[in-house]
């Protein structure tokens, strides 16, 4: 069924690669002088979240399509884009049994929406979702509809990988991304650094290899944490300070130094990335507070 195509699936060239995670796609000329600065070539682009909302007609909770992304600027000839889709734990678990149905439109929509904006060929479709042990056969299921229907159209199925999953059997795909970011407990006022923490991805990282190709994703983004009498209350912006006296933000950025450590952890443990490194994400608001040097070690291979 797939010897004709292949050629696509087996598609190992490495790039240089961003995700870009926002509901408007309108790419800035400080942007696109960033892309072609740094020969970036492959843009993971996230489509639409799947999630269960409450039907405003039936009241019956169902999975449905949120955040769709929309396409205010062309998206650029020399760029591979890589359509990803966000699936939420809840929406996952309702999916139970019915794994090939949703499977069958996650696909159909992610490749309607790649065609209608102009986005080229696509080689290659991402999912991404937080499954966890309780979860991860219906996740393999929906895994294993996607990627027969993916590759019988000659296009390769990458899933992203968090820490806690490198546990846990790889689910059916030709390819994963290694999430480094978001690696600590948000919530807990004792955090230092929940985006990254070389602390927190030690004891994860094991001197073997996954039974997956591997990428890896680092981050080039900060935020601020808040609490109220102790207690997580929001994720606001940087610039964001506290109001009262009950108020407490624990403000957040990894150095470029703290990236490429858990870098060369990573990589002696686990390998060299399969097809290149990924930042997360374009935005140039996060992205100027690092270095064109310092955005060249991150993404070096």
């Amino acid at each position: 069924l797939f010897s004709g195509c292949g050629h696509r699936l087996d598609n190992t060239e490495k790039h240089n690669s961003i995700y870009y995670w926002k509901t408007i796609f309108d790419i800035s000329p400080s942007e696109m002088e960033f892309l072609n600065k740094h020969d970036i070539e492959r843009l993971y682009v996230r489509m639409f979240d799947v999630a269960v909302e409450q039907n405003p007609l039936s009241e019956n909770k169902e999975v449905v399509p949120i955040a769709t992304t929309k396409f205010v600027s062309e998206v650029p000839s020399n760029l591979e884009i890589v359509p990803v889709t966000y699936i939420t734990i809840d929406a996952l678990r309702a999916m139970e049994g019915e794994e090939y149905d949703f499977a069958t439109l996650i696909v159909e929509r992610l490749l309607a929406m790649s065609s209608y904006n102009n986005c080229g060929e696509i080689k290659e479709v991402q999912i991404d979702c937080d499954w966890t042990s309780t979860t991860k056969d219906s996740y393999n299921k929906l895994c294993h509809c996607i990627r027969y229907s993916l590759n019988s159209k000659g296009i390769a199925l990458s899933i992203t990988i968090r820490l806690h999953q490198l546990q846990e059997t790889a689910p059916p795909a030709d390819r994963g991304v290694l999430m480094l970011y978001n690696t600590g407990a948000l919530k807990n006022p004792d955090t230092t650094n929940s985006i990254l923490n070389i602390n927190d991805v030690e004891p994860y990282i094991k001197s073997q290899k996954y039974t997956l190709p591997l990428d890896y994703a680092y981050p080039t983004f900060g935020w601020g944490v808040k609490f109220v009498n102790g207690k997580f209350a929001s994720i606001v912006s940087e610039e964001s300070r506290p109001t009262s006296e009950e108020e407490r933000i624990r403000h957040e950025r990894p150095t470029s130094i703290e990236i490429i450590d858990v870098k060369r952890l990573v990589e002696s443990k686990l390998g060299k990335p399969e097809r290149g490194n990924i930042i997360y994400h374009l935005d140039d608001s996060q992205l100027k507070n690092y270095t064109d040097d310092e955005i060249v070690k991150i993404l070096s291979y």
